[in-house]
Order: C-alpha cells, then structure tokens, then sequence
C-alpha cells in the first residue's frame, strides 16, 4: 500500500503548545496595570466564566471569522474586569496585550517542534500533499501563519469550524475529500491514540502515533518526525 499523501494533528506533533487562557488573561491584566488583590481568585474567575460560555465559543467557530471569534475574548474580558470591580480599565489594553502574548514575537504559547520545518520542507520537496487535521478552533489559521507553516499545507482544518471532532469519521472523510484521495493512501500522525489513530484507522487512513516521551518504539509508533520520511 503506497502512501500518497500526509495529514499532520496540530498540537504535539507539529506545534508545541503550552495554551492557558486563565494564565494568560492575569498575565495580561497585570502587565496592563490591573491591580489584582488575589491573582488565583481572578485567576480561577476567569475559568469559570470562560467555561461557562465555551459552548457558544463553539457555536460562534462555525461562522469561520476570526473578527467573530476575537470578539467573544474580547468581551469576556470585559465582563471579567466588570466583575473584578475594573469596568474603567481600557479592554484595548487588556486584548492587545493577550494578543501580544499569544502571537507575538517569540510567543510562549505556541512554537514549532524542531523537527517539523525539516520533515515539511522535505515532504514539500517531494511532492507530498499536507494537510493539517487538528481539533482547533479558528486561530488554527492564525497560529500557522505566525509559525511560518501555511505554505506547507493543501489545506488547514480546524475541527470547531467544522462543528465536528476527531475522532469522528466525519471529520476525516472531509480531510479525504479535500485531498481527492482514497483513504488508504492517506497517513495521520498526531498525538492521540484515540482521537489520531483510532480516528483516523476507523475512517479508512492509515495512521501513526508520535510519543515523543515514549521509552519504546513499536512499530506504528514514532518519536521524532523524522522517521515519518521512513513511512513516506
């Protein structure tokens, strides 16, 4: 069975991801001159709010704007500081200093593993089709454009624009579409046994794990993404 094309998972297997949005929210309201007289209650505020609202999160994904969705942060932190007792502090302020941590220069929050420039650039030179199968909502597209990667990829599916996730078939049959490729010649490699490899061998893909921290290799399992240039 000859494999055509790559679908690559976003978080773990490509980009290192260290996303907390209760973190980054104090970071950003104390960086911006919010006095905060307990930062964990703020903290722990904002996660139940931020909770609470998740599910329209989700809803306002499928509209695929990214104006849409920057609006809901921007509005939970306004009703955040509303509730701190900080309804005067600039929302500007706080949003374009989260902003700033998320997806600025040297961003703590997202960064590409070092192995993923060298496997893309050398799938591209084959003349391998990518696409990214990730469950993310629609800064998926943001975060791959900071990183550089976009160029890389025949498309980017995020699965909250979607409305579905993996493991779903659903989802992997839109990936397949998308490629205009059997299953069968089709490779996923992400991070998670049962959204990844389950999600992807139900549909028809063949698929493989990448557990960097794993002590032993079995054979449909990788620790670098250099061995996926063995796979191809």
């Amino acid at each position: 069975m000859s494999i055509r094309a790559v679908s690559f998972d976003a978080a773990g297997t490509l980009i290192d991801v260290k996303w907390n949005p209760v973190a980054i929210a104090v970071e950003a309201a104390l960086k911006t001159g919010v006095t905060l007289s307990d930062p964990q209650v703020a903290g722990e505020t904002y996660g139940r709010m931020l909770q609470s609202r998740w599910s329209h999160f989700r809803q306002l994904n499928l509209q695929r704007s990214r104006e849409v969705c920057d609006e809901f942060w921007v509005e939970l932190g306004r009703d955040w500081l509303k509730v701190l007792g900080h309804e005067d502090h600039p929302i500007e302020d706080l949003a374009k200093c989260a902003d700033d941590i998320i997806f600025g220069e040297g961003s703590p929050v997202f960064r590409l593993f070092d192995d993923s420039l060298p496997v893309l650039d050398s799938l591209k030179d084959r003349g391998i089709p990518m696409i990214i199968l990730s469950n993310w909502d629609v800064s998926l597209h943001r975060t791959c454009e900071m990183l550089g990667i976009t160029q890389f990829f025949q498309t980017i599916i995020a699965s909250l624009e979607e409305g579905i996730e993996k493991p779903e078939k659903k989802l992997f049959d839109i990936a397949a579409s998308q490629l205009g490729l059997p299953t069968s010649e089709i490779l996923h490699i992400g991070d998670d046994p049962l959204a990844d490899v389950h999600g992807a061998r139900n549909a028809g893909f063949s698929a493989t794990l990448i557990d960097r921290n794993s002590p032993s290799n079995p054979p449909t399992q990788i620790q670098s993404l250099i061995e996926v240039l063995d796979l191809i």
